[in-house]
């Protein structure tokens, strides 16, 4: 076993939404395919397919949304490095780069053949590899303002949904401009987020079965209660009732 080095496939566990972690190890993920939302000390990153993330060490995380997600994740420590002077391992913020083309398709063989030289504890090739990757990285890579702070407020914990306009004008932007940019930077509209968080929300409040359906309906921004039960059958395939009887087995998002 290698205790300062891992590598898995991601899905070999499923992240608990809203619980917080944090490690004294760099973090690394690499998607081959889905999103994962990830807020790191309270500031949100957007993780797609073709991207590789790294997070300092000792930093609270917590999974905000994950879906349809394919690709790898693990930690390495500094002692396990060649190299310990890249650049990126200063930074306290989390390091995202984006792959294209040719070179996610590299990124994903070389996560592969990582994959298999951690099952057969070759670490020469892994910290070759690591040396690569982390050459390739840039500090920076960070989630412009408008949407970083958009994504934040929507996934405030407690917080009641709102909508596009007024998240707009919280942010002293248009609503068009908010739509626009927050497309551009997470490939996703604003309204799209607001409704996986609608949704989100209203799962945890759901669970907690002392608070009536028409209040989840309020907390999670619609006051019909018939219109939130559609919206939420229509997402989830069960009524708010049915969930909160059997939860969401068999379900997705």
């Amino acid at each position: 076993m290698i205790k300062n080095f891992s590598i898995h496939l991601i899905g070999h566990r499923k992240p608990d939404p809203d619980k917080s972690y944090c490690f004294p190890v760099y973090s690394c993920a690499f998607l081959l395919t889905g999103e994962v939302l990830v807020s790191v000390e309270e500031k949100n990153v957007l993780l797609s397919a073709g991207q590789f993330i790294m997070i300092p060490e000792n930093k609270s995380i917590v999974i905000k949304h994950y879906k349809d997600c394919s690709g790898f994740d693990g930690f390495f420590t500094l002692d396990f490095l060649k190299d310990a002077s890249y650049p990126v391992l200063r930074t306290q913020v989390p390091i995202l780069q984006s792959f294209w083309f040719d070179d996610a398709v590299f990124m994903g063989a070389l996560h592969k053949r990582m994959l298999t030289a951690f099952e057969d504890k070759d670490i020469p090739f892994l910290q070759s590899a690591l040396d690569l990757i982390l050459s390739q990285l840039r500090p920076g890579g960070q989630v412009a303002a408008i949407p970083e702070k958009f994504l934040q407020m929507v996934f405030e914990k407690g917080n009641t949904m709102l909508s596009v306009s007024d998240y707009a004008q919280k942010l002293k932007v248009t609503p068009n401009y908010l739509n626009k940019t927050v497309k551009a930077h997470t490939h996703r509209t604003a309204i799209d987020w607001i409704e996986i968080a609608r949704l989100n929300q209203a799962k945890q409040l759901l669970r907690d079965k002392s608070i009536p359906i028409v209040d989840v309906a309020r907390l999670s921004g619609l006051d019909d209660q018939s219109y939130f039960s559609r919206f939420f059958k229509k997402k989830t395939g069960l009524t708010p009732s049915q969930y909160r009887n059997n939860g969401d087995k068999g379900h997705s998002l």
